[in-house]
């Protein structure tokens, strides 16, 4: 295989991933939508120590900021591998901000890993792993792909 096809298989995979990216970012405000609509507010409340309406609708606040955050990050770094695949040339903080929402992502995997036992479906556990490991491999390919097109970039001159 030639060193230009090998450019470009990976600008295809790095485009591929950031398409990854950017579809679990939409997953995550899915995820906590359904999440807010399903969850029984009275256990809510006394899991989280709540009495008042007013702290229930911070928390909800405060939920939606976090996906609204995850979906911006999800989206900067999923539209910059895009564009890094397609030619455009991109700086390294859509690399260093993958690699930090990776390391989130594994907490998140360790933090499901560590409640399954209190939780009753082991359907909804195994299908909550797969899309955390999913999420942290489709990162893990942006970083690996781009790190590796701006090598063979680089020496190709």
């Amino acid at each position: 295989m030639t060193e230009q096809a090998k450019i470009r298989r990976l600008q295809d995979r790095l485009s591929i991933a950031g398409g990854g990216v950017l579809a679990f970012g939409i997953w995550s405000l899915v995820k906590i939508c359904l999440f807010l609509a399903l969850v029984d507010k009275d256990l809510l409340r006394w899991f989280l120590g709540i009495n008042g309406i007013t702290l229930s609708i911070t928390v909800y606040v405060l939920l939606g900021a976090i996906v609204l955050i995850d979906l911006g990050v999800r989206a900067y770094v999923g539209l910059s591998a895009r564009a890094e695949g397609y030619g455009k040339k991109k700086g390294s903080l859509y690399l260093v901000v993958a690699f930090l929402a990776a390391i989130v992502n594994a907490f998140t995997l360790y933090l499901i890993v560590a409640i399954a036992p209190f939780l009753q479906s082991l359907l909804v556990i195994i299908a909550a792993i797969a899309i955390e490991a999913t999420a942290i491999a489709a990162l893990a390919l942006v970083i690996y792909s781009a790190l590796r097109l701006r090598r063979m970039s680089r020496v190709s001159g």
